[in-house]
Formats: C-alpha cells, sequence, structure tokens
C-alpha cells in the first residue's frame, strides 16, 4: 500500500479520550476509590489499550495526492477507502482541537459536494504542514499543479471584526433558553426548599444542562470569534480549546438567515447564518442536517447591513419593500401575523416571521431550486396559502406564510420567473474570484455570541 502516514503522535491524540472516560468511570466506584493501587494500573492498562489502538489505525492509514483526487486508505480489519475529487472540494479549512493544540498539529476539513463532514476530515499533521497541504489541495482543486509550487504557510490576515468575551457571555445569559432554563431551576429549588414539595433531583437535571450546555457551547466555542477577510473570501476563527477556522468562498454562498430574539431585538442585536454549498453535513453523519455556517454570532444592526454587503454585494435589506400578510390570518395567528411578510429586489427574495424569536431569510434568486405552495383546509376556508422557496440544505428556509391565494399564486409564478431569469444571467457572467468590499462602516464596534434560540412559529 503506498502512500504517507500521518502524524505519529497521532495515536495518543485521538486514544486519550479513553484514559478520561476510564478515569471518570473509576472515580464513580466506589470499591476502585478503596484500592488505588488497582485503579491505577487499571488506568495504565486502558491508557495504553487506547493508545496501541490508535496505533493500529495510524500503521494501517495512508494518504497520497494523485492526478485528480485524494486518496485516504484506512482500516486493518476492514479495509476503508476513500477518493475525494479536487473538483468536488468546496472549501477547505484547518482545525485544532484541543489536544492536537497543544502538540502544535492540526486536522484539515474539507467539504465535499455530497459528502458528509466525516468523509472529508485529515489527522492529524503539524500546523505548518496542513496548511502547506491546503494551500496545495486549493491550488489542485482550482485545476493547476501545485507540485511546481511551494506554498508558505498562511499568516491570520487582519480581522475586520472580533468578538468581546464579556458581551459573549451577556448575550448568552439573555436568550430564551438559558432565562427558561433557569426560571424552571430557581423554581425547582424554592419548592423543594421553602414550600417542601418532594421533587426529585433528577428533575433538576435538564434544567440544569439547559443553562450550563448553551454557555458552554456558545461561550467556549466562540471564543475570540474573528471575521477576516481573505483573497478566498470571508474567514471565520472561533474556540477556547478547539480552534475552529472555516472560510466563505464567494459564489458558494446559497442563503442566509437572520435570527433576532425578543430581547436581542430590544438591543438591536442579530445572528446571521449561512447556507454553504458543501457545509450542511448528511443524517447519516449524526450530526444536524441543517447546519450551516455562522457568519456573524451577533451584531447592531450597523454591523449586520456591513457584513451582508460583504457577502452579498449590494444588497440593502432595508431598501426592500415588505408586503405583509393580509389581516384575516390573525385568526391563525393573533399576535405573529404582523410580522409575516416577504419582498424582493433584482438579486434576492426575503421572508420574514416570528414574533418571540424572528426569522429574516434571504434566498438569491439564481439559487432557488424549486417553489412551490401549500394549503392546508383552514387556509383554504379564509383563502390564504404557504408559498415555500427551496434551497440546498442548510438553516435557510424561506417561507411566505399566509398569502392571498391569488397573490400566493403570483407570487409562485413570478419567483420561478426570477430564478430562472437569474440563473442564465450568472451563467453568462464570470465568477467573482474576489469579494467586492463595500464601505467599512459597521465594522467599529464589537459583537457577541448568542445561544441557541428556536423560532416562533
Amino acid at each position: 500500500m503506498t502512500g504517507a502516514r500521518l502524524h505519529p503522535l497521532t495515536p495518543f491524540v485521538k486514544g486519550w479520550g479513553y484514559f478520561v472516560v476510564a478515569a471518570f468511570a473509576m472515580a464513580n466506584n466506589e470499591g476502585l476509590r478503596s484500592n488505588l493501587k488497582i485503579a491505577g494500573i487499571g488506568l495504565v492498562g486502558v491508557l495504553l489499550g487506547g493508545i496501541l489502538l490508535g496505533a493500529l489505525f495510524w500503521w494501517f492509514t495512508k494518504w497520497q495526492l494523485t492526478e485528480d483526487a485524494v486518496r485516504v486508505d484506512s482500516g486493518f480489519l476492514y479495509r476503508r477507502t476513500r477518493i475525494i475529487r479536487f473538483d468536488r472540494i468546496q472549501a477547505i479549512d484547518v482545525a485544532q482541537p484541543f489536544v492536537a493544540r497543544l502538540f502544535g498539529m492540526a486536522e484539515l476539513r474539507m467539504d465535499v459536494a455530497g459528502g458528509g463532514k466525516s468523509d472529508g476530515r485529515l489527522s492529524y499533521f503539524t500546523y505548518d504542514e496542513a496548511q502547506k497541504l491546503r494551500a496545495t489541495l486549493l491550488f489542485r482543486a482550482k485545476g493547476e499543479h501545485a507540485v511546481q509550487h511551494q506554498p508558505s504557510s498562511e499568516i491570520d490576515p487582519q480581522p475586520l471584526l472580533v468578538v468581546p468575551t464579556t458581551r459573549l457571555l451577556g448575550a448568552t445569559l439573555l436568550s430564551s433558553t438559558v432565562l427558561g432554563s433557569a426560571a424552571g431551576l430557581i423554581w425547582l429549588i424554592v419548592a423543594t426548599t421553602v414550600l417542601e414539595f418532594h421533587v426529585g433531583l433528577f428533575a433538576g437535571l435538564p434544567l440544569l444542562l439547559g443553562v450550563v450546555q448553551p454557555i458552554w457551547k456558545q461561550v467556549v466555542g466562540n471564543h475570540g470569534f474573528t471575521l477576516s477577510e481573505t483573497h478566498e473570501g470571508l474567514r471565520t476563527k472561533r474556540g477556547l480549546f478547539d480552534v475552529q477556522r472555516q472560510t466563505v468562498p464567494p459564489g458558494r454562498v446559497q442563503g442566509l438567515l437572520i435570527t433576532e430574539p425578543l430581547i436581542w431585538r430590544l438591543l438591536g442585536w442579530s445572528r446571521v447564518d449561512l447556507d454553504i454549498a458543501g457545509v450542511a453535513g448528511s443524517k447519516a453523519d449524526g450530526e444536524d442536517e441543517n447546519e450551516g455556517a455562522q457568519l456573524l454570532p451577533v451584531g447592531e444592526r450597523q454591523e449586520v447591513a456591513g457584513v451582508l454587503a460583504r457577502v452579498l454585494p449590494g444588497l440593502d435589506l432595508s431598501a426592500i419593500e415588505m408586503h405583509q400578510a393580509p389581516e384575516r390570518v390573525k385568526w391563525l395567528r393573533p399576535v405573529g401575523w404582523r410580522y409575516l411578510s416577504y419582498g424582493f429586489d433584482g438579486q434576492v427574495l426575503v421572508t420574514t416571521r416570528g414574533w418571540v424569536s424572528r426569522r429574516t431569510s434571504i434566498v438569491l434568486h439564481h439559487k432557488t431550486q424549486s417553489v412551490r405552495l401549500h394549503q392546508g383546509p383552514i387556509q383554504r376556508r379564509l383563502g390564504v396559502a404557504n408559498v415555500h422557496v427551496d434551497t440546498p440544505q442548510g438553516p435557510t428556509d424561506a417561507i411566505a406564510l399566509h398569502r392571498d391565494q391569488v397573490e400566493a399564486a403570483a407570487l409562485v409564478e413570478a419567483q420561478a420567473n426570477r430564478a430562472r431569469e437569474a440563473r442564465r444571467t450568472a451563467d453568462s457572467v464570470p465568477a467573482q474570484t474576489q469579494p467586492n468590499p463595500p464601505s467599512p462602516d459597521g465594522f467599529s464596534s464589537s459583537a457577541a455570541s448568542p445561544a441557541d434560540d428556536s423560532s416562533a412559529k
């Protein structure tokens, strides 16, 4: 079997987790705690076993660059071969999980069209080697043979926007998930101690998890969130322990989603997520099928406008005329009907919905896959219908809810025509190789990161 092996410390980096799990299990075993000698021998055995298992996988794992693909052979009991064609690679990023970062190592994460996230991962290399290999693969993906070039290690670009930790924590604590879980936990404590209700302690664990998990995910996972601009597109960098970098290649954006929870709206904050070709995983990977790229965890309105203008030059949401749903829809949504609207310009179609957590979906006309009309039995009695604008897999879900049925039918036909004309125009214009930088206004202040919030229907 030809090819090169990964970094020699890869078995240790991948096998240390067995040691942590074994140590936690032994710490909760009273018999093992009383006999430290046996516990110590057991921990050493688990550590050595994990490293040995990792060493076997490392020894039988080799990778190589062929004329048109990356080939990865792995497995010592069951052989597996992955062929990652250069023309299927959408983007390549370098990530540093915590333990790998301690040893100056990193992994390559390739977003492959039609593949899951795990299919495009190759770990581990030294950080410099990972950067050089990434540059080589990008050259090959563009149809150039990089063997004649020796790409140098990439220097982090000058940041456009940096997220401060204090605001990151504040935004997370003001999320509906944390506030709701904290209120339930306080009620449980009061009911148990003051009112003497016999509520099991295990009832508080989900509530405690609802407070701790978002804080850990957002504050630790998005620590030091930095947005920069490179010749390959916008790039994000985040993470306290696991440092993750993600590039937003120009022309790969399928749609955008702006989320504004109720409390954040009062403060003028919102979050921006992207649909990027090749980024969303599949259910087979055990991940969220609607996961996309986080472009801006939380920003003020001026910051959001500046970021959107860098992703989609010429986009101005404030200039788009929005059409509200008819008043008779209040029988279906007594409060939220006022926030149902849609609008469009020559570049995008925009829909809004939700009053507890407002969601603004932005779909590029030439990325529209299909347009369909849906009408339920109650909607038929009210003479309204929903218009779904289908886009590639991701967080964006553009739905013009509860439109007059005549207006809905006209919208379906008009959006289909706009999509057809936009694709024809896009095919005739050369692809943009570098983002068109707008005015830097809106990048003067910092942003923070939210916890996850579900939209209000």
